[in-house]
C-alpha cells in the first residue's frame, strides 16, 4: 500500500473511532468522555493525603465556618450562626455525596427516566400514582409555615448548590460521568422528597391485599387462628402493665360490614423481613458510672454510599454528633452535652387502601357517604431521555389517590404485587407535616421535657423515640401520627364508600405509648409490639416477633 493510502486509511481509522467514541450508542454514554484523561474519570482519583482542616470563605456566608475532619474523614463543623451551620452541613454533605442526593431524589420523584431513559418509565410511574411528589409538596407547604424551619432548609439548600456551582464537569463524581448527566441545583422540596422516600421504606408496605386474599379464600375463623390481633406471650416496648395516666378520647365504632366480601383473585406477595432496628437505654443503676447509656442499631437497607452521613455539628446554640440523612438539615440519631436518642420503627398501620365504586366507564364520580363525587385528575408528565415525554393522569378521591385501575399495572415490578386494582390509597405520607422540627429541637434538647416536647411535631414514618439524659432519665416513646380507627381497621381491604371506614382524626399525640424511668432500669425495642393489650387505642396488628427483642 502506497504511503498516501496507508495515510488516509489511518486517518479514516482514526476518525471514525474518533465520531464512535464520542457518540451515544443506546444507553451507553459516549465513552470519549468517560476516557478523557482531563475531564474524565481519571479526574475522579483521590489524593492520598486530604487536608484535615476546612475554613469556608464563601460569599453567602454570615461568619466564620471552620470544618475539622477526622482521622475517619468525619466533618465537625464550627460555625457561629444557624445559617452558616446548615449551610456548611449542606456544603460538605453534597462535596461527600453528590450524587447520593441527585439520585435518591430522582428516584422519590419518578425522574429517573430523564437519566436512565425508558427503562426507568414503570418505577417513575409508579412513585407518581403511588403520590409521592403530591406528599412532598403538602409537606414543602407546611414546612415553609414554620420560619425557623423555613430558614434552614434555605441555608441547607444554597449550601448545596454552592458546591454545585463550584464544580465543572471535570469535577463532577464519577457516576455523573457513567450516565452522561449533570447535577442539577438542589430545592427545598428535594428534602421533602426525602422525607417521602424514608416513609416509603419504613410504612409503605401492606399486607391487606394479601390478608384479605386469604379471608376470602378460608374464611374468618383461619385468620383468626393463624393471624391473631395479639400473639401469646407478646412482651411489648412499653412493659407491661404500664398505667396509661390519661382519659381516652371516644374510638370510632365498627361499621357492621367489615370486609368488602368481594373474592380477590389478583396474585399477591407477601411482604419480606429484613428492614428493622433495635434500641436500648440502661438506667444509671445498671451502669459502672452510675449515668445512662444508650445503643441504637438502626439497620436499613444496605446500600452504598450508605443511607447514613456521620457529622458533628456546632453554633451559638447547639452541639451534637450523630448521623443525618443526606438531603435533611439536622442530625436524625444522635446526642449532646445533655440528652442521646435513637429510633426504631413502629410499623403502625398508617396505609390503608379504598375500593373505589364509579358511576360509570368514565369513571369521573365516585360513590360516597350516600352520593357521587367527582374526582380530581392529577397531570403527571414524565419525561424521558431522548425526547419522548409520557402523560399520566392520576385520579384523587378524598381517601387520595387511586393509584392502579385496569390495564395499568406493570408487569416488571414486584411492588404492584400488593396493590390492588381500583382502590384508592389513604397513606400519612400525603400530609402536610414538619418532621424538621422534631429534630431540630432534639439536637437543642437539655432534658426529657424538651424531647417530649420535640416529638409533639413528629408525623412519619412513626419511630420509637429511646431517649437518655444526665439527669438520670431514660424513656421511649412511640411517635407519629397515628390514626384513630376501630379495632383491626385496615387489617383487610375497606370499604370506600362508607364514611365509617374513613380515617376518625388521630390518637392525641399526648396519649402516644410511652414510658419514663420504669422500674427494671431499661428501655428497649425491636420493632415489636408497642404495648400490651390494655392500651385503649388500636395501632396495628402485625409487628415484628419479640424473640428479636430478647
Amino acid at each position: 500500500m502506497k504511503p498516501i493510502l496507508k495515510a488516509i486509511f489511518t486517518f479514516i481509522v482514526a476518525l471514525s473511532l474518533l465520531l464512535l467514541l464520542n457518540t451515544k450508542l443506546g444507553s451507553i454514554p459516549p465513552l470519549a468522555k468517560f476516557l478523557d484523561p482531563f475531564h474524565g474519570f481519571w479526574k475522579n482519583a483521590e489524593c492520598k493525603k486530604k487536608s484535615r482542616t476546612e475554613t469556608l470563605t464563601l460569599d453567602e456566608l454570615k461568619g466564620k465556618v471552620e470544618i475539622q475532619f477526622d482521622e475517619q474523614m468525619i466533618p465537625h463543623i464550627f460555625a457561629e450562626n444557624n445559617y452558616d451551620l446548615y449551610y456548611a452541613q449542606g456544603y460538605i454533605t453534597a462535596k461527600d455525596r453528590l450524587w447520593q442526593l441527585d439520585f435518591q431524589t430522582r428516584f422519590a420523584a419518578g425522574r429517573l427516566s430523564e437519566v436512565i431513559g425508558e427503562k426507568a418509565i414503570d418505577i417513575d410511574t409508579y412513585q407518581r400514582r403511588m403520590g409521592m411528589v403530591y406528599g412532598a409538596e403538602n409537606t414543602i407547604l407546611e414546612m415553609e409555615k414554620d420560619p425557623k424551619i423555613k430558614e434552614i432548609m434555605g441555608a441547607y439548600t444554597a449550601g448545596i448548590n454552592a458546591y454545585i456551582h463550584s464544580l465543572k464537569p471535570a469535577d463532577y463524581p464519577i457516576e455523573f460521568k457513567i450516565l452522561d448527566y449533570q447535577p442539577e441545583d438542589w430545592k427545598p422540596i428535594n428534602s421533602a422528597l426525602l422525607l417521602k422516600l424514608m416513609s416509603a421504606t419504613l410504612t409503605g408496605g401492606s399486607t391487606q391485599f394479601y390478608m384479605s386474599n386469604i379471608l376470602s379464600k378460608y374464611g374468618p375463623d383461619v385468620v383468626k387462628e393463624l393471624f391473631p390481633d395479639y400473639p401469646f406471650g407478646e412482651d411489648p416496648i412499653i412493659p407491661k402493665g404500664t398505667q396509661w395516666n390519661f382519659k381516652p378520647i371516644q374510638i370510632p365504632k365498627q361499621p357492621t360490614v367489615l370486609s368488602e366480601n368481594t373474592v380477590c383473585n389478583q396474585t399477591t406477595k407477601q411482604m419480606e423481613e429484613g428492614i428493622g432496628s433495635n434500641n436500648w437505654a440502661l438506667a444509671g443503676a445498671k451502669t459502672s458510672s452510675g449515668y445512662p447509656m444508650l445503643a441504637n442499631d438502626p439497620h436499613l437497607d444496605l446500600t452504598l454510599p450508605s443511607i447514613w452521613y456521620q457529622i458533628q455539628m456546632a453554633s451559638n446554640d447547639v452541639n451534637a454528633y450523630g448521623v443525618s440523612i443526606p438531603g435533611a438539615p439536622g442530625i436524625v440519631i444522635g446526642f449532646n452535652a445533655n440528652v442521646a436518642w435513637g429510633v426504631t420503627n413502629v410499623d403502625a398501620n398508617v396505609m390503608d387502601w379504598y375500593r373505589i365504586k364509579f358511576k360509570d366507564h368514565s369513571q369521573q364520580e365516585y360513590w360516597y357517604d350516600n352520593k357521587w363525587n367527582l374526582v380530581k385528575p392529577r397531570i403527571e408528565t414524565i419525561a424521558v431521555r431522548g425526547g419522548k415525554t409520557i402523560v399520566d393522569t392520576v385520579y384523587y378521591t378524598h381517601h387520595g389517590p387511586i393509584v392502579y385501575l385496569n390495564n395499568q399495572k406493570s408487569k416488571n415490578l414486584s411492588q404492584c404485587d400488593n396493590i390492588p386494582v381500583g382502590h384508592a390509597l389513604r397513606w400519612i405520607a400525603h400530609d402536610p407535616s414538619n418532621d424538621i422540627r422534631t429534630f431540630y429541637m432534639l439536637n437543642r434538647a437539655k432534658n426529657y421535657t424538651d424531647y417530649r416536647q420535640a416529638l409533639a411535631n413528629y408525623t412519619a414514618p412513626a419511630q420509637n423515640f429511646i431517649f437518655a439524659s444526665v439527669d438520670n432519665d431514660i424513656a421511649i416513646t412511640s411517635s407519629g401520627y397515628f390514626p384513630l380507627k376501630w379495632d383491626n381497621q385496615g387489617k383487610f381491604l375497606l370499604d370506600g364508600s362508607d364514611p365509617a371506614n374513613d380515617w376518625h382524626g388521630r390518637i392525641p399525640v399526648d396519649q402516644n405509648p410511652t414510658v419514663k424511668n420504669p422500674s427494671r432500669n431499661f428501655v428497649s425495642s425491636a420493632n415489636q409490639r408497642p404495648t400490651d393489650a390494655t392500651y385503649p387505642y388500636y395501632l396495628n396488628w402485625e409487628f415484628a416477633n419479640y424473640e428479636r427483642a430478647h
